[in-house]
């Protein structure tokens, strides 16, 4: 039972308005937002050395497996965590996403 993540992320994206039910957020700004998602964006994330989590889900089909681990091995002090999920990695698995999180936390 229960529901899957989509139905859930629905749930939350749907408000009472006074002059009625509607969506929580403007799509036009889902628009510009993908927008930014769209793109190269290596220099941004090679730009920094700090320790870093990446953490995947290992049936997301939004991540997948062989650009996370290009990831990982590109980037100095980055660590790879694939957890037992599909992308929403912290709402599937949250007892492990909260151990890795930790554990990563706890090494630096």
């Amino acid at each position: 039972g229960g529901l899957g993540a989509s139905a859930a992320y629905l749930m939350d994206a749907v408000r009472e308005h006074p002059d009625g039910w509607g969506l929580a957020f403007d799509p036009q700004d889902m628009n510009v937002s993908q927008q930014f998602l769209n793109g190269d964006h290596w220099d941004d994330w090679l730009g920094a050395d700090c320790p870093a989590l990446l953490v995947r889900g290992s049936r997301s089909t939004v991540l997948h497996a062989e650009h996370a681990r290009r990831m990982a091995a590109r980037r100095a002090r980055t660590s790879l965590v694939e957890l037992p999920a599909g992308h929403t990695v912290h709402d599937t698995v949250p007892v492990d996403f909260a151990a890795a999180v930790r554990g990563f936390l706890d090494s630096l």
